[in-house]
């Protein structure tokens, strides 16, 4: 039995992971939690002018039409896609935008600490110091003033790309020359978060 833990330690790392999240995200599913203080209505009115948008079969709508009296809105102009396109997806599954914003802030807490695991990991090859990188990280007080104060989504989603960026450049600079694209993929994708 051991053996097959020792074997799996990649699962067992992420099972732990989602139940450091559970303890830190656990107020995120707390009916009484004010998602639309500050940022926060932004990214669920934003998430679902731009699925209406895509009912309308516009597939990139920097201009949300039907906001503002018909006249449309530019939110999509001010922000990048892809904490909008997350909570979407989510929303066809689920059917409620605030549910969906939530759930996927709570992934991205999952993914955050994941990321600077596998980062710290891949320099120090010890999994307890990259497991202790993994969850300050996701409890570092800026992160989670992002995730409950502010609810500043955009910054929480670029939270997740950080730590891959500086994987790349290691990888990039240390291990493999080949490697270049995680840290151009992480920069491009963390300047339109």
């Amino acid at each position: 039995m051991k053996d097959k833990i020792l074997k799996n330690k990649g699962l067992v790392v992420g099972i732990f992971f989602i139940l450091v999240s559970l303890i830190i995200g656990l107020p995120l599913f707390n009916s009484k939690l004010d998602v639309y203080f500050d940022d926060g209505i932004q990214h669920i009115a934003r998430a679902y002018g731009t699925y209406n948008s895509f009912k309308d079969n516009i597939l990139f709508p920097n201009i949300i039409a039907s906001f503002a009296n018909g006249f449309g809105y530019s939110w999509n102009l001010f922000y990048g896609p892809l904490s909008t396109y997350g909570v979407i997806l989510i929303s066809l599954v689920c059917k409620n935008f605030v549910v969906s914003y939530k759930i996927f802030a709570y992934i991205c807490l999952i993914l955050s600490g994941y990321f600077m695991y596998k980062f710290v990991n891949s320099i120090t090859k010890n999994r307890n110091i990259a497991t202790l990188a993994g969850i300050l990280y996701m409890t570092f007080p800026y992160h989670l003033t992002d995730l409950y104060t502010r609810n500043a989504l955009g910054e929480f989603v670029s939270f997740l790309f950080i730590p891959l960026v500086f994987l790349g450049l290691y990888n990039l600079f240390y291990i493999n020359k080949k490697t270049y694209y995680l840290t151009i993929g992480a920069v491009r994708i963390n300047f339109n978060t």
